[in-house]
């Protein structure tokens, strides 16, 4: 358990119009995490946000990695929204005084857009990637994950709009992969995929066919040899 210790939560949201409202509502410490509750009004629905929450740990330079809940990009608006920080993992068991804690918010929009990403990738097998938006000047990584673990990585991608990319044999086929697509010079610049399937190149059954086949065959070859056969002699008319 965590020694106690004081938090001031402040807000800051950036953007530039009209009709939007962030009230944080209440903080409350959880045994090792603390829980922040906050409402996002927007009059248009259909917008989302970016928010991020910082830690006067560091004066408030890097964004807190161990949060979970409504955090991170894409942001719907609403009330009730639950923030919640892992503070135990972050200043360690023994931590005792004063933090202060800064939520960030601006509007959402992603600096490149994919353009119809397949929904289905098979392993080893080359398939173009196509995109839109950022300038020359950046310099993409695609970051493969499954759920919140990073399987592999594609760095150092030109920002040409497209890309041929071959996953490895070494990722597992299954479901829920995504790309994590970010500015190599510029963390702020991130953007997620639709989750997809990766698939075998050669289904498994496919692959055991041709050895059945050849199975089945030596048994015939393996029946049909059983040493020299007399031929009869023709019928005597």
């Amino acid at each position: 358990m965590m020694k106690r210790f004081l938090f001031l939560v402040l807000s800051l949201l950036t953007f530039s119009s009209y009709g939007q409202n962030f009230t944080i509502r209440r903080v409350e410490m959880a045994g090792d995490n603390i829980n922040l509750y906050y409402d996002l009004i927007d009059s248009v629905a259909a917008r989302t946000y970016t928010i991020s929450v910082f830690s006067s740990q560091d004066n408030f330079v890097t964004s807190l990695e161990k949060v979970t809940g409504d955090v991170g990009l894409e942001v719907r608006p609403g009330r009730s929204k639950k923030i919640t920080w892992r503070a135990k993992e972050t200043l360690g068991a023994d931590f005792s005084g004063k933090i202060g804690l800064e939520v960030r918010g601006r509007l959402y929009i992603p600096f490149v857009r994919l353009d119809g990403l397949n929904t289905t990738f098979k392993r080893l097998r080359p398939t173009e990637i196509t995109w839109t938006g950022g300038t020359q000047q950046n310099i993409l990584n695609f970051d493969l994950y499954r759920g919140e673990e990073k399987i592999t990585s594609f760095p150092n991608i030109a920002n040409v709009g497209n890309y041929t990319m071959t996953i490895p044999s070494t990722v597992k086929p299954g479901k829920g992969y995504k790309f994590k697509i970010t500015d190599s010079k510029n963390k702020d610049q991130i953007v997620y995929s639709a989750p997809f399937v990766i698939k075998r190149k050669v289904p498994l059954l496919l692959k055991a066919i041709p050895i059945a086949l050849l199975g089945g065959g030596a048994a015939i070859l393996s029946s049909g040899n059983k040493g020299p056969q007399n031929i009869p002699d023709p019928l005597t008319p």
